[in-house]
Protein backbone atom coordinates (compact mmCIF):
# COMPACT_ATOMS: atom_id res chain seq x y z
CA UNK A 1 0.00 0.00 0.00
CA UNK A 2 2.95 2.19 1.17
CA UNK A 3 4.72 1.50 -2.30
CA UNK A 4 1.45 2.61 -4.23
CA UNK A 5 0.88 6.02 -2.54
CA UNK A 6 4.94 6.13 -3.36
CA UNK A 7 4.02 5.79 -6.99
CA UNK A 8 0.94 7.99 -7.21
CA UNK A 9 2.63 10.40 -5.85
CA UNK A 10 5.58 10.42 -7.92
CA UNK A 11 3.38 10.01 -11.31
CA UNK A 12 1.62 13.19 -9.62
CA UNK A 13 4.73 15.15 -9.44
CA UNK A 14 5.76 14.06 -12.81
CA UNK A 15 2.64 15.27 -14.38
CA UNK A 16 2.79 18.60 -13.04
CA UNK A 17 6.47 19.11 -14.32
CA UNK A 18 5.12 18.32 -17.76
CA UNK A 19 2.38 20.58 -17.42
CA UNK A 20 4.79 23.23 -16.49
CA UNK A 21 6.83 23.06 -19.41
CA UNK A 22 5.07 25.02 -22.18
CA UNK A 23 5.58 27.75 -19.52
CA UNK A 24 9.04 27.79 -19.80
CA UNK A 25 9.00 27.52 -23.68
CA UNK A 26 8.33 31.71 -24.14
CA UNK A 27 11.36 33.75 -25.38
CA UNK A 28 11.82 36.70 -23.53
CA UNK A 29 12.38 40.39 -25.00
CA UNK A 30 15.23 41.29 -23.51
CA UNK A 31 15.57 44.69 -24.33
CA UNK A 32 14.20 47.35 -26.80
CA UNK A 33 14.82 50.47 -28.20
CA UNK A 34 12.83 52.60 -27.02
CA UNK A 35 12.89 50.74 -23.75
CA UNK A 36 9.75 49.62 -22.32
CA UNK A 37 8.57 53.39 -20.68
CA UNK A 38 10.70 55.28 -22.13
CA UNK A 39 10.10 58.99 -22.75
CA UNK A 40 11.79 59.92 -25.97
CA UNK A 41 11.47 63.85 -27.25
CA UNK A 42 11.05 61.87 -31.25
CA UNK A 43 9.94 58.48 -32.68
CA UNK A 44 12.98 56.61 -34.34
CA UNK A 45 12.32 55.61 -37.52
CA UNK A 46 13.37 52.15 -36.03
CA UNK A 47 11.98 50.32 -33.28
CA UNK A 48 14.66 47.08 -32.21
CA UNK A 49 13.37 44.46 -30.15
CA UNK A 50 16.12 41.93 -28.80
CA UNK A 51 14.75 38.40 -27.83
CA UNK A 52 16.33 36.07 -25.83
CA UNK A 53 16.82 32.90 -28.53
CA UNK A 54 16.61 33.43 -32.39
CA UNK A 55 13.00 33.34 -33.48
CA UNK A 56 11.87 31.58 -36.48
CA UNK A 57 9.46 34.57 -37.74
CA UNK A 58 7.80 37.82 -37.27
CA UNK A 59 4.17 37.05 -37.78
CA UNK A 60 2.73 40.99 -37.37
CA UNK A 61 4.44 44.21 -36.20
CA UNK A 62 2.16 47.36 -35.15
CA UNK A 63 2.80 50.13 -33.23
CA UNK A 64 -0.06 52.19 -32.47
CA UNK A 65 -1.24 55.62 -31.04
CA UNK A 66 -4.75 56.24 -30.38
CA UNK A 67 -5.43 53.26 -32.53
CA UNK A 68 -3.47 54.29 -35.55
CA UNK A 69 -0.63 51.66 -36.50
CA UNK A 70 2.64 54.03 -37.31
CA UNK A 71 5.14 50.78 -38.27
CA UNK A 72 5.29 50.67 -42.00
CA UNK A 73 7.11 47.19 -42.24
CA UNK A 74 8.87 44.81 -39.60
CA UNK A 75 10.78 41.91 -40.13
CA UNK A 76 13.61 39.38 -38.05
CA UNK A 77 17.31 41.44 -38.84
CA UNK A 78 18.86 39.19 -41.72
CA UNK A 79 22.00 39.52 -39.77
CA UNK A 80 20.45 38.74 -36.23
CA UNK A 81 17.73 36.41 -36.02
CA UNK A 82 17.44 37.55 -32.02
CA UNK A 83 16.68 41.20 -32.89
CA UNK A 84 13.23 42.68 -34.86
CA UNK A 85 13.72 45.91 -36.73
CA UNK A 86 10.36 47.89 -37.06
CA UNK A 87 10.63 50.83 -39.51
CA UNK A 88 8.16 53.89 -38.24
CA UNK A 89 6.30 56.63 -39.77
CA UNK A 90 5.37 59.56 -37.79
CA UNK A 91 6.84 61.86 -35.29
CA UNK A 92 3.28 62.93 -33.24
CA UNK A 93 3.39 62.63 -29.28
CA UNK A 94 1.70 60.54 -27.10
CA UNK A 95 1.76 57.19 -25.29
CA UNK A 96 2.36 54.35 -28.44
CA UNK A 97 2.50 50.75 -27.71
CA UNK A 98 4.53 48.17 -29.74
CA UNK A 99 2.79 44.80 -30.72
CA UNK A 100 4.52 42.00 -32.05
CA UNK A 101 3.74 38.45 -32.66
CA UNK A 102 6.67 36.07 -33.35
CA UNK A 103 7.12 32.62 -34.05
CA UNK A 104 10.20 31.29 -31.87
CA UNK A 105 12.78 28.96 -32.94
CA UNK A 106 10.76 25.55 -31.36
CA UNK A 107 7.13 27.01 -33.59
CA UNK A 108 5.08 28.69 -30.62
CA UNK A 109 3.56 31.65 -31.39
CA UNK A 110 4.06 34.34 -29.21
CA UNK A 111 2.76 38.07 -28.72
CA UNK A 112 4.83 40.54 -27.06
CA UNK A 113 3.84 44.39 -26.48
CA UNK A 114 4.92 47.44 -24.18
CA UNK A 115 4.48 51.22 -24.21
CA UNK A 116 6.98 53.97 -24.88
CA UNK A 117 5.95 57.77 -24.88
CA UNK A 118 6.96 60.73 -27.38
CA UNK A 119 7.34 64.05 -25.61
CA UNK A 120 8.39 67.22 -26.53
Amino acid sequence: MRARRTMITLLAAGAVATAAVPALAHTDLVSSGPAKGAVVKHMPKTVVLNFGEPLQEVESVDVLLAGTDYAKSGKLNAKNARQVRIATRNDKVGRYTVKVKIVTADGHHQQVSYTFRVKR
